[in-house]
């Protein structure tokens, strides 16, 4: 922002400079032209020789010739002195005006849109038909894919354009130790009942403390991404995949939460350390407008991750309290809950004429960290015991994924991952395993396609029964302008 006010400054200057010369040249020649007319060039007569051979003296001008000179020259003077009074006028205008936008100077505005097709296909056993009516699997003369009505009002049509995403961020800095930041979606989120959403995503107050030209630490207060892992704290925008692996949409599901935060980089941005205190409840959990924290306890995170050059490691712990509702017979149970992360990356230029290899991995272990947004809650929570002072029945989850992305030159990417997720790794066979295909093409930096084909394998269940052998096709197509 700085080097545009800069350049328009020097533009400026340089453009009255070629006026004022353009203008004093103008009244030059003006001056010259009206000299000539009155005959003063001539500073001495041509006149004849004597009849002797012997030249005369020079005859003097007349009294009176060459008067337009001194004139002309007034003209001048008046004209150079309006040039610049306007030159003075023009440039405390300019001076004003860069006042008023200084502020520019210390704001940056970000923003991605990502419109998508999805389709989506799937046996019977996947099918939303299944059920439906009452009916034991499929309802008598429907079939798997067919679009019927819903006993909510909708259908179970699966195919449809919509906008997954749509940001834009403000990031002002005012000083140096102070930072604001706000991002917004257009779209609500927070919840599947009617009214219930936010169009907020990040909104922070930061405080900036630079220990030194190495070492910083920014102290943040308000809603953040989760610090847990390195999918979660990864850009939509920069993530070729549309969607997270399973795991992650499951345990942290919407990313963000509320609360305070310590970021500290240090060893030239290698070392990166995260540490937050939050409510504990993400944007996409029905509660998130209404009751932020359902309990009073607090949930702590931390992340630590360092950056080796072509390749980074990292791990990441999580410690809080769930909550249980039960309206009906008003108990209220809160229980602990915890996990773990291991994450690892390849990030390096293997074949010059090809372009970045990127290869990720993260493995979670948790317990009773799901949220219970995809499966309901006798599969994904636990439940609250007869006796309300005995402990919940602890469900232990585990996700882990894989994924690589190649670069083909600059103008496009293939990316492969695998993800697996259970939310409850005490019972056989309960889990979900998805199978990714990604072609991105970049037709600049600001614009790029994005289609992704996923194939999940959908085994989870409650127990006491068997695995159901979902298995559901996704493609999903996004067109990502962003600046």
């Amino acid at each position: 922002m700085k080097l545009m006010f800069g350049y328009r400054r020097c533009a400026q200057r340089r453009a009255l400079s070629i006026l004022f010369s353009a203008v004093s040249l103008t009244a030059a020649c003006e001056a010259a032209a009206q000299t000539a007319q009155t005959g003063s060039n001539p500073q001495w007569s041509n006149a004849p020789t004597s009849s002797s051979g012997s030249e005369l003296g020079a005859q003097p001008r007349a009294a009176g010739e060459g008067s337009a000179a001194p004139a002309a020259s007034s003209d001048v003077d008046a004209r150079m002195h309006a040039l610049e009074a306007k030159v003075a006028s023009m440039a405390e205008k300019e001076e004003k005006r860069s006042k008023a936008l200084e502020w520019l100077e210390h704001v940056k505005f970000t923003g991605f849109i990502q419109p998508q097709l999805i389709w989506q296909w799937y046996n019977d056993a996947a099918s939303p038909n299944n059920g439906a009516g009452g009916a034991s699997g499929l309802p008598a003369g429907v079939s798997a894919n067919q679009t019927i009505a819903r006993p909510d009002g909708y259908t179970t049509n699966p195919d449809t354009f919509r906008i997954r995403r749509a940001r834009l961020k403000v990031e002002a800095t005012p000083t140096e130790y102070a930072k604001f930041i706000m991002e917004i979606d257009p779209f609500p989120a927070g919840g599947t009942a009617s009214g219930i959403g936010t169009i907020a995503r990040q909104i922070e107050a930061v405080a900036v403390i630079p220990w030194s030209k190495d070492v910083k630490t920014e102290i943040g207060v308000g809603i953040f991404k989760v610090p847990f892992g390195y999918e979660i704290i990864q850009s939509d925008a920069d993530r070729p995949f549309i969607e997270r692996s399973w795991s992650e949409q499951n345990l942290v599901p919407g990313e963000f939460d509320t609360g305070v935060r310590a970021y500290t980089t240090a060893l030239d941005k290698k070392l990166d350390i995260r540490a937050a205190v939050v409510n504990g409840a993400t944007e996409s959990e029905k509660n998130f407008v209404i009751v932020p924290d359902l309990d009073h306890g607090k949930d702590l995170i931390g992340h630590v991750n360092y950056n080796f050059g072509p390749f980074d490691v990292g791990a990441s712990g999580y410690y809080g309290h769930g909550s249980l509702v039960d309206a009906t017979a008003l108990k209220f149970k809160t229980y602990k809950r915890w996990a773990w992360n291991a994450e690892a990356a390849v990030h390096h230029k293997f074949i010059k004429s090809l372009g970045n290899t990127k290869l990720f991995s993260e493995f979670t272990r948790a317990q009773n960290l799901d949220r219970g947004l995809r499966y309901s809650a006798a599969i994904s929570l636990p439940s609250i015991p007869s006796n309300i002072n005995d402990d919940v029945g602890n469900k232990d989850e585990y996700g882990f994924f894989v994924r690589l992305e190649q670069d083909f030159s600059e103008w496009a990417t293939l990316g492969l991952r695998y993800d697996v997720y259970t939310p409850d790794s005490a019972q056989k066979n309960n889990a979900r395993d998805t199978y990714s295909l990604l072609a991105v093409g970049h037709f600049t930096k600001a614009l790029q396609l994005m289609l992704e084909y996923d194939f999940a394998i959908d085994n989870v269940h409650r127990p006491g029964t068997e695995a159901p052998s979902k298995h559901i096709h996704t493609f999903s197509s996004v067109l990502q302008a962003r600046f």
